[in-house]
């Protein structure tokens, strides 16, 4: 075995560029592969020379860094055992031949074929648990060492210290240089069963496809979040985003899962700018709690977002522009939402109707019921008005959390 090393070499990985050509990508690869499986073939001569035990054995430095390799490559797992097991099998043909053309009897040629086949296979057995656990340890440090250098670029794009779109682009891995959405997936608590980002990325990948999106580039908030962005070359259209808007009796969310976007933004100042609304997005979205959609988008909720970044300030403009209409009950919030629509559809019933699923007498009717809380016409400090009818949704519980001088 140990003076023919190099022609089984030679024979298993020919029988491996047959199967698996793809991984043979160059002279260089093909040369890494014969020298350590020759390598590994004097290994086992050396073991059964000596007695040892095959399971035993460390693996050469030139087979541990193509596994190595391997992974840093993404190169399948898989693909790199299809090459233990047919290696295998070449060194027990052959072995199997010498015994055949040199046993004295058959007995003798039973004895040394279940020998060197217990050698045999407990060997590649032994190396390939050794392969499999150098390929996982470099893969996660490869894919932790990739998360963190991705984790910094981001970082440095979003607090505009990279200004360079195609060194970006590199760095990321995601084309900046295009349109974007960002959004900004989350759970309350971790699923029951499974992983939360993987719950996360998938919500993702739904919302990429509902927009037509060619890419997408993701980032881990912790354990129950996750930071996206989804670009393609064309601008994403008023179409586009309507799609993603729930309906009745059509959810575009996992269950569970909320999402917040941005409006579209192009290159580097779309990529940021996009990421702010959909944070933004986001914490109006948890302020709003139970009465909030599955998705929200900074355009419904921009006068929302400006207007609670001083809570208290906000709390007292819609107590006193809305008084009695601010009272925190369902019947009360029913009226002051179908105002909110009605108003943002230009004063239409019809067109409020459609949006609320509801019948225009019925828009009307609470419309009318609106104007008695308030105890004046909505033609008059219209303005007002809709801000603070942006606002209520985001401050639940306002009539417990009133402050006293009001």
């Amino acid at each position: 075995m140990r003076s023919s090393a190099a022609d089984l070499a030679e024979s298993a990985v020919a029988r491996m560029q047959e199967e698996l050509p793809e991984l043979f990508s160059d002279p260089q690869t093909v040369t890494e592969n014969l020298v350590s499986t020759e390598a590994s073939l004097r290994q086992l001569a050396q073991i059964m020379e000596l007695g040892a035990d095959p399971r035993g054995v460390e693996l050469p430095p030139s087979t541990l860094e193509i596994a190595r390799s391997g992974a840093r490559h993404h190169v399948a797992l898989a693909d790199l055992m299809r090459f233990y097991r047919l290696a295998q099998e070449r060194v027990w043909q052959w072995a199997f031949g010498r015994i055949t053309a040199t046993a004295r009897d058959s007995a003798e040629q039973a004895v040394a074929a279940e020998l060197v086949t217990g050698w045999i296979f407990a060997f590649a057995d032994g190396a390939m648990v050794r392969a499999e656990q150098a390929y996982e340890v470099e893969r996660e440090a490869w894919v932790r060492s990739a998360t963190a250098a991705r984790a910094a670029a981001i970082e440095e794009v979003l607090a505009g210290r990279e200004r360079d779109g195609q060194r970006a682009s590199r760095r990321l891995r995601y084309e900046v240089n295009r349109h974007h959405i960002g959004a900004i997936a989350w759970v309350d608590r971790a699923p029951d069963s499974g992983d939360a980002l993987d719950v996360l990325n998938e919500s993702i990948a739904e919302l990429a496809r509902t927009l037509s999106a060619e890419s997408t580039l993701s980032q881990p908030l912790g354990s129950l979040a996750v930071a996206a962005w989804v670009s393609r070359r064309s601008a994403f259209t008023a179409t586009d985003l309507d799609a993603v808007r729930p309906r009745r009796g059509r959810r575009t969310v996992t269950p569970g899962v909320t999402i917040a976007i941005g409006e579209p933004g192009r290159a580097l100042d779309g990529f940021r700018r996009t990421h702010f609304e959909a944070a933004h997005a986001r914490r109006v979205a948890s302020m709003v709690l139970s009465r909030g959609e599955a998705l929200t988008r900074y355009r419904d909720i921009a006068v929302a977002a400006l207007g609670t970044a001083d809570r208290d300030h906000a709390l007292a403009f819609v107590t006193r522009v809305l008084g009695p209409l601010a009272a925190d009950d369902e019947t009360t919030y029913r009226l002051a939402m179908t105002l909110a629509v009605y108003l943002d559809e230009n004063s239409s019933r019809i067109r409020a109707a459609e949006r609320l699923t509801v019948h225009p007498n019925t828009v009307t009717y609470r419309v009318r019921q609106a104007e008695a809380l308030l105890g004046r016409s909505i033609g008059s400090q219209t303005l007002e008005l809709r801000v603070a009818l942006a606002l209520l949704p985001t401050l639940p519980g306002l009539t417990h959390s009133r402050p006293t001088e009001l």
